[in-house]
């Protein structure tokens, strides 16, 4: 039967290996987005927000007039 300070330090052992694992995964994580912000917008992407621009202000515009 484990002692109860056995169980702490079990405690501990698992809290520290979930610690550097989460770092690892935060690591890995960081280097996937700052790849992913370096990549180009994609044209059709591009096209829609240009498109939802030119919606928005469409009424705007006629509210002036």
């Amino acid at each position: 039967m484990a002692t109860p300070s056995h169980k702490i330090l079990q405690e501990e052992v698992r809290s520290g290996a979930d610690g550097d694992i989460r770092a690892r995964i935060g690591t890995r994580l960081k280097a996937y987005y700052e790849d992913i912000l370096t990549q180009p917008v994609p044209d059709r992407f591009e096209n829609l927000l240009r498109q939802l621009a030119e919606q928005s202000a469409s009424p705007r515009e006629q509210e002036k007039r």
